[in-house]
């Protein structure tokens, strides 16, 4: 897969780069996971720094998946045979996806699951927000600004955000995720899109584990 900023030839361009694996045991597919990860071209010596943080990123994952996770899941299927039952095998992603190119700045979104067999899903989403020329992260001060407030600036209007879904029966947040919010604020993993600044929360911070990573795009 290729995507470019431009279409003028020799501008710099983002590449995904994709591996899948299927690990068995004895013939039995135990795990399998999924990797999706971006390559700049034509990006100078900066796009050639940022390529590698995520080519390091993607290894990193494969490494877990490959030890740890595959072993777990070898001990779970051994259970499962043990005790006559059916095993599902555990699955796993990680995909990173361009959300803005503009003026230099490089926004992207990583999302991350796991399913280890009990229909439970974990999940992970951030954003990395670059300046491509120097592949150097761009500090949330940069496009948040370093007036007083800007936290609570954020906050409010993710709290104005969740009341409305929670009204319209969009989701279940826990009792007290209001001040979950506050103390929980997502804002040096956020990322940039057209339509503002998009912050996910982990996993269980401000809701039960089965809402997943709440999302939500406020402004600066």
């Amino acid at each position: 897969m290729e995507e470019k900023w431009r279409k003028d030839r020799g501008e710099p361009r983002l590449v995904w780069r994709e591996a899948e694996e299927t690990m068995t045991l004895e013939g039995e597919a135990v795990l399998t996971f999924h990797l999706v990860w971006p390559e700049l071209k034509g990006a100078g010596l900066g796009g050639r720094w940022i390529s590698r943080y995520y080519a390091r990123l993607a290894e990193s994952w494969r490494r877990r998946w490959r030890r740890e996770v595959y072993w777990r899941a070898c001990i779970q299927l051994a259970q499962c045979r043990a005790a006559a039952r059916p095993f599902t095998p555990w699955k796993g992603e990680l995909r990173g996806e361009k959300v803005l190119w503009k003026d230099g700045v490089l926004s992207l979104r990583l999302n991350g699951w796991e399913s280890r067999g009990d229909g439970k899903v974990n999940r992970v989403q951030w954003g990395d927000v670059w300046k491509v020329r120097e592949g150097a992260p761009c500090p949330p001060e940069e496009w948040l600004g370093r007036r007083r407030g800007r936290k609570k600036r954020l906050a409010d209007q993710i709290i104005d955000q969740g009341e409305q879904r929670r009204s319209a029966g969009a989701w279940v947040p826990d009792e007290d995720w209001q001040e979950k919010v506050r103390k929980n604020l997502p804002w040096r993993d956020a990322c940039l899109t057209e339509e503002g600044i998009e912050l996910a929360f982990p996993q269980g911070t401000i809701a039960p584990m089965a809402e997943g990573t709440p999302t939500f795009v406020v402004e600066g």
